[in-house]
C-alpha cells in the first residue's frame, strides 16, 4: 500500500524537475541580444549632426565657432579612436557681417567602410 500513496508524489516531484530543466534549458539556449557597437552609418550621422549643433549654439551663445568647433572635434576624434573609427574633420569658419559661414568637410573610417560628406552651414543673426 505503501507504494499507491508514493504514486502522486514521485508524478509531482518528476513535474517539478522536469520544468526546471526547461527553464535551464530556455536560459541557456536563449539568445541575446547584441547591440552593434560600430554602426558606421549612426555614428556618421550623430557626428554630422552634433556639429551642425555646435555652430548653432556658438552663434546663438555668440561665441567663437572656431574654437567650439575645435573643441569639439578633439573631444569627438578621441571618442571614435576608442571605439576604432578613424575621424576626419575639416572646416572653414568665415563672418561677413551678422552672417556666419562654415565650410566642413568630414569622414568617418571603419575597418574596410567609410562615409564622407561636405556641407555648408549658413546661419545669420537678425538683432
Amino acid at each position: 500500500m505503501g507504494l499507491v500513496k508514493m504514486k502522486g508524489q514521485i508524478f509531482l516531484v518528476t513535474s517539478i524537475l522536469i520544468i526546471i530543466a526547461l527553464i535551464i534549458l530556455r536560459t541557456v539556449t536563449m539568445q541575446t541580444d547584441i547591440l552593434p557597437q560600430n554602426n558606421l552609418a549612426d555614428n556618421f550621422k550623430s557626428l554630422k549632426n552634433e556639429i551642425i549643433k555646435t555652430v548653432d549654439l556658438s552663434i546663438s551663445s555668440d561665441e567663437d565657432v572656431l574654437s567650439n568647433l575645435n573643441n569639439f572635434t578633439n573631444f569627438t576624434l578621441n571618442i571614435y579612436k576608442e571605439r576604432g573609427y578613424t575621424q576626419a574633420v575639416s572646416y572653414t569658419v568665415s563672418k561677413i557681417a551678422n552672417t556666419t559661414t562654415v565650410n566642413v568637410n568630414i569622414s568617418l573610417v571603419f575597418a574596410d567602410s567609410y562615409l564622407s560628406d561636405s556641407f555648408i552651414i549658413n546661419r545669420t543673426v537678425f538683432s
